[in-house]
């Protein structure tokens, strides 16, 4: 017999019909309900990062397929650095998929993990047509962006870059 899926449960504990409620300690107690006690949820260190958003003048977004093993395996991204909870952003430039006028744009995107809290700076540049995508990584439309397996931190990320000063004004030519 399973008590604890039709008897026992915490949302409504029907302890009247339990053939254990005499040695019951929660019974004892009076909060029944409360069991079992679940463990703290184990919050990791804050991790850090960057991300960069680079936008071709033809619309194209620079993106990339992470390893398939790991965090997020296999899915879409925008090139992003190591997350890291000793990082130094003012070393970030080094990890720029390529040389362009990198523009840090206001504020972070954070983003919340089962195991630990993230936040990301983003920056962004708008580079000429021709340019080529860095081994690894590829462009991809801007309106193609939504068939990509992007999760949801890298929509917020996009979102973010796109929301910017820097995202306006290419929406506007």
């Amino acid at each position: 017999m399973d008590l604890g899926a039709s008897i026992c449960s915490p949302q409504r504990p029907a302890c009247a019909l339990c053939p254990l409620n005499d040695g019951c300690e929660a019974r004892r107690r009076g909060d029944p309900e409360t069991f079992p006690m679940k463990a703290p949820k184990r919050e990791g260190k804050l991790r850090r990062g960057t991300a960069f958003f680079a936008v071709r003048a033809d619309g194209m977004v620079l993106v990339r397929t992470r390893p398939t093993k790991g965090l997020l395996g296999g899915m879409t991204e925008v090139p992003t650095t190591q997350w890291s909870a000793d990082f130094d952003e003012s070393a970030t430039r080094g990890d720029a998929p390529f040389d362009a006028s990198w523009k840090r744009l206001r504020g972070k995107v954070t983003h919340v993990f089962t195991h630990f809290p993230l936040e990301l700076s983003v920056y962004a540049a708008q580079v000429p047509a021709k340019t080529r995508a860095p081994k690894g990584a590829r462009w991809v439309p801007l309106a193609e962006l939504s068939g990509e397996a992007l999760p949801s931190l890298m929509r917020k990320v996009i979102a973010h870059a796109l929301e910017s000063d820097h995202g306006k004004s290419k929406q506007r030519r």
